[in-house]
């Protein structure tokens, strides 16, 4: 007997998931959406990006901005952390725009915690890349930027502590992405 070749056996296997999918599901299951618009009134999700168009169209006001999931709280539900534009040499908005940390509250909504969580930015950001650099436990959070980027150390409390200088990470220029990763093998994040 001679064995299917590789594109011929996917498409058995996806024919048989889908197969799958529909017995177990129903075949109504399968007309519906997969996913649905919630609006900001239902979810508590009010952040507006602000697009920074300034009248000479900087390369960065080209790029969109990050956002990060991550479980800040350790209560074991993913939250939201929102990267906006802010103040710099090339834009000068009249109302400064915030980056927001939204707290999963564990029934499909969010509460805004920026202010209390001291994470509102206030730079260019461009992205944000989370982990627990110092290995207490807790996520933390790069912030990459035009102009310089930003470390959040979450001590535990609910709070961050802005950390950039002490961990000399500043990274001033223009960071548009960022990861972390164990460099040296040291079981450390780098």
């Amino acid at each position: 007997m001679r064995m299917p070749t590789p594109p011929r056996l996917l498409s058995v296997l996806l024919l048989l998931s889908f197969s799958s999918a529909r017995s177990i599901l129903g075949s109504n299951h399968m007309n519906r959406p997969l996913f649905e618009e919630i609006p900001a009134s239902r979810s508590g999700l009010h952040w507006i990006h602000d697009n920074a168009m300034s009248e000479d169209r900087h390369l960065p006001e080209t790029t969109g901005p990050g956002c990060a999931f991550l479980d800040y709280n350790n209560d074991g539900w993913m939250d939201i952390y929102l990267v906006n534009y802010g103040t710099c040499d090339v834009y000068r908005p009249v109302q400064p725009p915030s980056n927001a940390l939204y707290r999963n509250n564990g029934d499909g909504t969010f509460t805004d915690v920026t202010a209390q969580a001291g994470v509102s930015g206030g730079n260019f950001g461009m992205g944000a890349a989370v982990g627990d650099y110092d290995n207490d436990g807790d996520p933390d959070i790069y912030v990459s930027a035009y102009g310089k980027a930003v470390l959040y150390r979450n001590p535990g409390n609910g709070t961050f502590q802005d950390v950039t200088a002490a961990a000399g990470v500043a990274a001033p220029g223009w960071t548009t992405s960022a990861v972390w990763f164990d460099f040296d093998n040291d079981k450390d994040l780098d």
